[in-house]
């Protein structure tokens, strides 16, 4: 049976792209479904199979709504389609629809012999605290493990609330980095797969030993942290 893990969460700006880099670290050898206004995990290159979301306004309207109800299709398709182990990538106000789509269709995806699971990532902000116990609870009906990544990077959660809002999940957290500037732009340029190429030579003599070595000491750390945020996750991925 084909494993699809779901990486979710209508708020933006919660880190979700890190997350799905984390775990095609974690899991090499797994495609990925991105769903988005425009491709972010681009130095995953051939490993990504990108869809434009939403449906325009233009199309709906002449179409008399036929638009919207298709747009998930290709990627259900590309969903039953798969024969390993795979990350989709959920953009920010898709995922909520897409759960909803997939809870109707959830005796057609057993049949099909496809796994799916949820993750969701939540930070303190308001928004996306109210969306996490939404998104857990459209998934319940077809997921087969649900999983919670509290992103740190706008403090803590308290842990009565988290408790709360994720009955049932396996939650997990990712502290707050505090990171070089030039080490931020490293990863934003190569994302987590860049890390273990460094050179270690090259950056100590582009920015100096001192500085060369905290930067690759931050996203050394950060890749091995992100990378157990997401342990839970990748374990029930890959069986």
């Amino acid at each position: 049976m084909a494993r699809i893990l779901l990486v979710v969460q209508d708020k933006g700006g919660v880190g979700k792209s890190i997350v799905a880099r984390a775990l095609a670290e974690a899991v090499p050898e797994a495609p990925l479904i991105e769903v988005d206004a425009s491709k972010r995990l681009i130095e995953l290159e051939d490993r990504v199979q990108f869809f434009p979301m939403r449906a325009d306004r233009a199309a709906i309207e002449r179409t008399g709504g036929r638009a919207a109800r298709a747009e998930f299709d290709p990627i259900i398709t590309a969903m039953t389609a798969a024969s390993l182990p795979t990350i989709a990538d959920i953009g920010a106000n898709t995922s909520a629809s897409l759960l909803t789509v997939l809870a109707d269709l959830a005796p057609d995806m057993t049949q099909a012999g496809v796994a799916v699971a949820v993750l969701v990532v939540v930070t303190a902000e308001p928004g996306a605290l109210a969306e996490a116990p939404r998104l857990l609870k459209l998934a319940q009906p077809f997921a087969a493990a649900r999983f919670v990544i509290e992103n740190r990077l706008r403090g803590e959660v308290d842990t009565k609330t988290l408790a709360k809002l994720a009955p049932g999940a396996a939650v997990t957290a990712l502290a707050e980095q505090i990171m070089e500037d030039k080490a931020v732009e490293i990863l934003q340029a190569g994302g987590l797969a860049s890390i273990p190429q460094l050179d270690a030579g090259k950056l100590n003599e582009r920015h100096g030993l001192a500085l060369g070595s905290r930067i690759r000491r931050d996203l050394t750390r950060f890749r091995a942290e992100a990378m157990a945020a997401v342990k839970p996750a990748a374990e029930w991925l890959v069986g």
